[in-house]
């Protein structure tokens, strides 16, 4: 698995040159499909959408297409995502990104894109991927309501995006989550990035993360 787990996804260059990494190819050269459900379940104002699209734009030179895995079949959507580079996937209310991926039986072939695909996600595009931490973390911290029971468990770790964000936690919130749960804790801010290549530990890039298991920070 190559998979990159961010809070804004290829924010920085230190992220995007570990995108180019991960591909085997330059920026220019990449080919993205992206994933969008998140957003869909996301109130308020989207610009920040705009905003991010338009900086993956401006950053990657190849396609950028979307897909819509809701409209269609599954084969169809593995069709399209084999002839990309990346699978982008979006950010915004992780539970209903999970319930799309459970309900339209996408978390089925997900474990198959994994192992074939470089998969970069932007805040819920990373969470989907590790697990669901406590029900606090959104009622306190995200705004959200509680939806699902569970999100795809493929990376183990709780993953926290916007640490010192718009969300406004920091430390003590994050032990207090970690001390709930006996996986690793991983808040990130927006100029980092924790990547994942096969086997190998897990490795964070850029400024300002937090680590903490057990209730302390590690």
């Amino acid at each position: 698995m190559k998979i990159i787990l961010g809070s804004c996804g290829l924010s920085t260059e230190p992220i995007i040159k570990a995108c180019e990494e991960l591909v085997g190819k330059k920026r220019q050269d990449i080919n993205i499909i992206i994933i969008n459900e998140a957003i869909k379940g996301e109130s308020g104002d989207h610009r920040w959408f705009a905003d991010e699209l338009r900086h993956l734009a401006e950053t990657i030179g190849g396609n950028l297409e979307f897909i819509d895995i809701q409209a269609h079949p599954l084969d169809y959507v593995e069709r399209r995502i084999r002839e990309a580079d990346l699978v982008y996937c979006f950010g915004g209310n992780t539970d209903y990104l999970a319930n799309t991926f459970i309900r339209t039986g996408f978390e089925k072939i997900l474990s198959k894109i994994l192992e074939e695909k470089v998969w970069v996600g932007s805040s819920a595009g990373s969470c989907v991927l590790c697990h669901k931490g406590p029900a606090s973390i959104q009622r306190t911290i995200y705004k959200e309501e509680y939806d699902v029971d569970h999100y795809m468990g493929i990376i183990p770790i709780v993953f926290l995006p916007h640490l010192h964000g718009y969300f406004k936690f920091g430390e003590e919130e994050i032990k207090q989550i970690s001390s709930s749960t006996d996986l690793p804790v991983y808040a990130l801010s927006d100029n980092a990035a924790i990547i994942v290549n096969g086997d190998n530990p897990l490795e964070v890039v850029g400024e300002d993360y937090i680590v903490a298991k057990g209730g302390e920070i590690k």
